[in-house]
């Protein structure tokens, strides 16, 4: 990238750029690593060009150093690290698919040399200041994937003596444990120091990922029994109109939430991230009306051997899912505790996996899987330092510091692959938190209210035992309103009248009913499914309620199967219903609508079919 001046930064007079040659160890490529894969599928949600996913670094220059001594640091940094050196192309795969079909993938590409040019400019006071405008401005614009290094920086001076350097980076290059790396490497290089080569690359991490059998069994087997427990969507009410633009992010500056935070741990014996990380879920279960919550938390995976020592994204997601039945919001932390802990303990796995337990979930289920909600820690090591020295049992003085919270408004994105989206700061003396909706579900003022109610919840815990049955309450946060006709299927909220006329369009008759029943109720039941596929029995209730779709057969749909392949194709993409448990072809209609069920029946099943998730999801270890 040539760097231009800078269009909004004030008191930046530019120098001449200058031009950093590079000639790292090697070149190659290879397929993405998993960490890739995660950053790349959230970047083709996005419209080209579309700066999201790129990252504002400042790095100081202190000391003598010269101009040249600092751009010969900026050519040793982009040799060391080939994630800087790494295009993002999509080549076609001349083996096909199942079908014998031509597919894209995308690979990573390794340059073993080439040039980036570096801005310089002199500034007329506070050079740091100045660089991290400067970062942003660089920032502002996407990468081009495929063409362009996934780095961008400029030299701030201050009276001929570089004092800052801006960088714009990539996600796809670098992740937050990679930038602290960086600047652990920074000054030393700056210093001149040969600094010996990472132990692992993206191309090591690449090979070592696709080794035969792959790692991450454990993780993978943490994600089937998760997506069996989790709610099929916490979002599984009426959508509502979206505000312009669709999603917004309120920010939270709150020493006093950090203090309690803090306090909770010490007490139950837990960690900050997950008090946080609780508190998250109990808001959201109190919201959407859920007595289990399902949060998927970005694990930094740098805990596994050879990891902490990459420069790369390594992050994926893991499924955590939370009870919040009965009891207090200390029964929930304990028992949260030990789900998020297990949740980053196994959050490295072949993501074409967990898709395919993902769909086998959903077929089975009966809907898509939607479980775009978000948690993330930033915090190096997951804890605050220097927070104010306030005694958490001193009601007034937890009371006088919440005197110092703010909260903010961040901004709104027309595009972003989440339904919520909880997520801390960096900041090391206060609780900076971010809550970002899709207003699609919720209105845009919930953010910040949560904020708000996730530092009431968390002084309010200090003190007192807080019911998970009163947190909306506690926290000021009113739960969405369902009309008649939901009811409750196991973890899921269905709009029942939805689903029976989902049923008769998908098969193309007014010939259908779809009634709530308890297995019990059908004295067939255990005799007559012909599948054998047992998708009405899953968890084991005979009592559970489940929807039974009655209908009258016809040509091209005289089977389960051939219904719930139907109902499934046009229940895509929505989260108000789920396609029957039990399906019962008849040969003609009752009377009337009361006598479905007396009616001779020609066939009933689950339509699921066999598991065949197992022949899927193959070999792991």
């Amino acid at each position: 990238m040539t760097a231009g001046p800078p269009a909004q930064v004030t008191g930046l007079t530019p120098l001449p750029p200058r031009t950093v040659e590079f000639r790292g160890a090697r070149g190659g490529q290879a397929a993405l690593t998993w960490g890739q894969q995660g950053i790349w599928r959230s970047t083709q949600w996005l419209d080209d060009g579309d700066p999201y996913f790129n990252l504002a670094w400042t790095l100081p220059v202190t000391g003598a150093a010269g101009l040249d001594a600092v751009l010969r640091a900026v050519g040793r940094l982009v040799e060391r690290h080939e994630t800087l050196r790494t295009a993002f192309v999509r080549v076609r795969d001349d083996a096909g698919n199942d079908a014998g079909e031509d597919r894209e993938d995308t690979i990573q590409r390794v340059s073993r040399e080439g040039r980036l040019t570096v801005g310089v400019y002199e500034a007329a006071a506070k050079p740091m200041s100045a660089a991290k405008e400067l970062a942003a401005e660089l920032a502002a614009t996407g990468f081009d994937y495929a063409a362009e290094l996934p780095i961008r920086c400029a030299v701030v001076c201050r009276r001929g003596r570089p004092r800052a350097l801006a960088l714009a980076l990539s996600h796809l290059a670098l992740d937050g444990w990679s930038l602290n790396m960086v600047a652990a490497e920074w000054p030393r290089l700056v210093a001149g120091e040969d600094l010996p080569g990472p132990s692992r690359q993206p191309l090591d991490q690449a090979a070592f990922e696709r080794s035969d059998p792959p790692p991450g069994g454990q993780a993978l087997r943490r994600w089937r029994t998760g997506l069996a427990s989790a709610p099929r969507s916490m979002f599984d009410f009426p959508v509502r109109e979206p505000e312009e633009p669709r999603f917004v992010r309120h920010g939270m500056d709150s020493p006093a939430a950090a203090v309690a935070a803090e306090a909770l741990a010490a007490r139950h014996d837990v960690t900050t991230s997950s008090v946080l990380t609780v508190a998250s879920a109990a808001l959201l279960a109190a919201v959407t009306g859920h007595r289990t919550a399902a949060l998927q938390l970005i694990v930094s995976n740098r805990h596994h051997p050879g990891m902490e020592a990459m420069a790369g994204p390594a992050a994926q997601d893991g499924l955590c899912v939370i009870e919040l039945g009965a009891g207090t919001f200390a029964d929930a932390l304990r028992h949260g505790h030990r789900r998020t802990m297990a949740t980053y303990r196994n959050g490295h796995y072949d993501p074409a996996l967990v898709h395919a337990a993902w769909d086998a979930e959903a077929w089975s289920r009966g809907a898509d899987i939607d479980l775009d909600a978000f948690f993330n820690d930033v915090r190096q090591g997951g804890r605050w330092q220097g927070l104010p020295p306030v005694d958490p049992g001193d009601a007034g003085a937890l009371a006088a510091l919440r005197e110092r919270t703010r909260t903010f408004f961040v901004g709104a994105y027309s595009k972003v692959k989440a339904r919520i989206f909880f997520a801390t700061g960096l900041s090391p003396s206060t609780c900076e938190f971010y809550v970002l909706v899709d207003t699609a579900f919720l209105p845009g003022d919930v953010a910040p209210r949560m904020l708000t109610g996730l530092e009431e919840l968390l002084v309010r815990a200090v003190s007192e035992d807080v019911p998970l049955d009163q947190v909306a309450k506690v926290a000021g946060l009113d739960p969405v309103a369902r009309p008649s006709g939901w009811t409750v299927i196991g973890h899921d909220w269905v709009d029942v009248p939805a689903t029976e006329a989902l049923l008769r369009r998908a098969c193309g008759t007014d010939l259908a009913v779809v009634v709530v029943e308890h297995k019990a109720q059908d004295a067939g039941d255990a005799t007559r499914d012909s599948t054998g596929d047992g998708a009405g029995d899953k968890g084991g209730d005979r009592d559970a309620p489940r929807l039974t779709g009655y209908l009258v057969a016809r040509p091209g749909l005289d089977t389960p199967e051939a219904v719930h392949a139907a109902v499934m194709r046009a229940a895509a993409g929505r989260t108000d219903v789920l396609a029957p448990h039990h399906y019962v072809l008849c040969a003609e209609p009752p009377a009337g609508p009361a006598g479905w069920p007396a009616c001779p029946r020609l066939i009933e099943g689950g339509g699921r079919g066999p598991d065949i998730s197992n022949d899927r999801l193959g070999k792991v270890t």
